[in-house]
């Protein structure tokens, strides 16, 4: 047996040489990529019909995910900084440099759960102004927000969260031996990249379509929705940011979460796969559902973040889920 092969053996990680796209995975990938492009293509001819019969901005369950499942990006930042604290908190020689790097970085994370807990309330506390002045629950406008809530009340639970949840990060790194660590660091890292590849291309591709959402919808010479574009049509930086749509980004952007996970802990594994996967679906239905986004607007992202995720766990050399014999070779 060679040397490479009894260090690999019993710790839970193949040779990353012999890591291989499984077949279960490059099913689950076709049949991603077909059913995307299939709606997609639906998206073409009947957005405005899908939008005229299912949007409703009163809807409890389009108003959940609008004001709760906007924070994919900064929950997966939140993690990855924990993760780099309490690593350099581990492998780091030196009293100085590791308390400097730890604390800079759990200072990276408190400022993540800061900027949760400000999109959560805001849009809180929007959609109480709008119950209480007969509008549309899902109605946005930041102006309904001001003054609603103290912003002290933020920073005490953005203190109090972060220091509870630092405590059991630093317990769960503490528990996880050298080549653990090794794998989240490197996880986590791509885990930077991943949250700044999707949303600066999100963003760049709303800036460049400037397509309106159907709740922006006027009508001019009596024609209804008189300012709908199909979804190939570019329109230009005219402030309008439809498609496509960034709080379906943010949904799919747990699914992320499946690879913060130990490779050995497969129940894990399986159950962050399913809430990523969950997330990014139900995120979507619920834009077209609150009249915030066309059907073609969250199949784009939800094609374009999923095959951001997928190249970065082969970059990782993991997979979402790690089979048994996986693990042993």
């Amino acid at each position: 047996m060679s040397m490479e092969k009894r260090a690999t053996e019993g710790t839970g990680f193949q040779d990353s040489s012999s890591f291989v796209t499984t077949t279960g995975e490059k099913k689950t990938l076709t049949t991603f990529l077909i059913i995307g492009f299939a709606v997609l293509l639906f998206a073409t001819f009947f957005d405005k019909d899908v939008s005229r019969t299912f949007m409703d901005q009163n809807s409890f369950f389009g108003n959940l995910f609008q004001n709760y499942a906007n924070q994919g990006p900064n929950i997966v930042l939140f993690a990855v900084f924990e993760i780099l604290a309490w690593i350099s908190w581990e492998r780091v020689s030196g009293n100085l440099t590791r308390y400097a790097m730890t604390t800079g970085l759990l200072a990276f994370a408190f400022n993540q759960m800061l900027v949760v807990l400000q999109d959560m309330f805001t849009r809180t506390a929007t959609m109480i102004y709008n119950v209480n002045h007969d509008k549309a629950m899902g109605f946005v406008t930041k102006a309904a927000a001001a003054g609603q809530y103290p912003d002290s009340l933020r920073w005490a639970f953005a203190i109090a969260l972060t220091f509870l949840l630092s405590i059991a990060f630093k317990v769960w790194i503490s528990h996880q031996d050298d080549q653990e660590l090794t794998y989240l660091l490197k996880a986590a890292l791509i885990g930077v990249a991943v949250v700044y590849v999707a949303t600066t291309t999100i963003d760049d591709m709303k800036t460049i379509w400037g397509r309106f959402r159907p709740y922006e919808m006027t009508t001019v010479h009596g024609e209804a929705m008189s300012q709908f574009t199909p979804w190939y049509h570019l329109n230009g930086n005219n402030h309008h940011t439809s498609f496509p749509s960034g709080h379906t980004m943010s949904g799919w952007l747990f699914l992320y979460l499946a690879f913060l996970v130990p490779r050995k802990n497969i129940s894990r594994q399986k159950a962050m796969t399913i809430f990523g996967i969950a997330m990014g679906i139900l995120t979507g239905l619920s834009r077209v559902r609150i009249g915030a986004h066309w059907l073609s607007d969250v199949t784009a992202s939800s094609l374009i973040v999923g095959l951001i995720i997928f190249f970065a766990s082969r970059l990782l050399q993991a997979h979402y889920v790690e089979a048994d014999h996986q693990l042993r070779h």
